[in-house]
């Protein structure tokens, strides 16, 4: 099993591994890998092409925020449910940035640090939180 390009994140599912890759560029790609198959299928690709965005499993699907695009720092939250093939928008963080943190804690999600500006160069301490009630 060769698993597509480099990895942006990956979650397990019930029908298997998702995965959101990338190559050198800013990607929507995404992938599921069946382990009774032992193959990978495209999946309904990320509405946002970008890199350096964070991602977690929230209530059973993936939400994927921030990140950067080849003009700019994204705010975007993006959901992918697995069970259905298809992507939600959520309301977009306050602070767009791009190399941050993201982690499910209760019933929120915490995004933590990254970049408000592209590149590497400028690194925040900003951390929000978002739930859907």
């Amino acid at each position: 099993m060769t698993p597509p390009s480099h990895t942006s994140y990956t979650y397990e599912t019930p029908r298997g591994l998702c995965r959101s890759t990338r190559s050198g560029t800013n990607s929507n790609l995404h992938h599921l890998y069946d382990p009774a198959k032992d193959s990978w299928e495209a999946r309904r690709p990320l509405p946002t092409a970008r890199s350096g965005h964070g991602a977690v499993l929230y209530r059973g699907k993936i939400f994927v925020m921030g990140g950067e695009g080849t003009d700019r720092v994204y705010g975007q939250n993006e959901a992918y449910d697995p069970q259905t093939d298809r992507w939600e928008a959520y309301a977009p963080m306050l602070t767009p940035r791009h190399g941050l943190g993201a982690a499910a804690i209760g019933a929120y999600i915490h995004v933590t640090g990254g970049g408000p500006v592209m590149g590497g160069g400028v690194q925040s301490a900003v951390h929000e939180a978002f739930t859907l009630g």
